[in-house]
């Protein structure tokens, strides 16, 4: 569960693909553990013990800077992303489930599986180019952190417990609180 956003001591996010979020158990452990401050709580939400209500955090800030490791993972989904969700061969857009990842140079024929062997496709196409090398309309490259960073801000819309999230997120219009 999504509960409390995890921002770095200079304000940004630890990550934004996916953003830093974590559970509001361990933002509390971490702020008795004097390793966040409190940025906002949640307006209605508190936890009680026998002895303690203690408002649930929403934004929180760790007490040190944490150095970001902006490496972008290999997998299906971000492939997708920087594929737009566009079939490489046909240049059609397609959602996630009518999508597959092709190689390049198929496997066959000594292929490999990564960034620049590997590009989305619908199964049409991809039924129809079987082991042939067919050059797709865009080269396949590995991309960096920011790029993958702007290509889910134009393709994937989050929805968060906290509208407030948005201004850290670096989105323009609040977002829907998700309950």
């Amino acid at each position: 569960m999504s509960d409390t956003l995890l921002l770095n001591r200079d304000g940004q996010p630890l990550c934004m693909i996916p953003p830093s979020v974590i559970d509001w158990q361990l933002a509390v452990k971490l702020l008795f553990l004097k390793k966040v401050i409190v940025i906002k709580n949640h307006d209605d939400w508190a936890v009680h013990s026998q002895k303690l209500t203690l408002p649930v955090p929403s934004i929180v800030m760790t007490t040190r800077y944490v150095k970001p490791r902006h490496k972008v993972v290999f997998n299906r989904k971000m492939v997708y992303l920087r594929d737009n969700y566009t079939c490489q061969y046909c240049g059609k857009q397609f959602t996630s489930k009518d999508l597959t990842l092709d190689h390049v140079k198929p496997k066959s024929q000594g292929g490999s599986y990564g960034w620049k062997n590997i590009v989305t496709c619908c199964a049409t196409c991809n039924w129809m180019k079987g082991a042939k090398v067919i050059d797709p309309l865009n080269e396949p490259k590995e991309p960096t952190y920011w790029q993958m960073v702007k290509a889910s801000k134009g393709v994937t819309q989050y929805t968060f417990r906290d509208p407030a999230w948005a201004e850290y997120l670096g989105y323009d219009v609040p977002l829907q609180a998700n309950g």
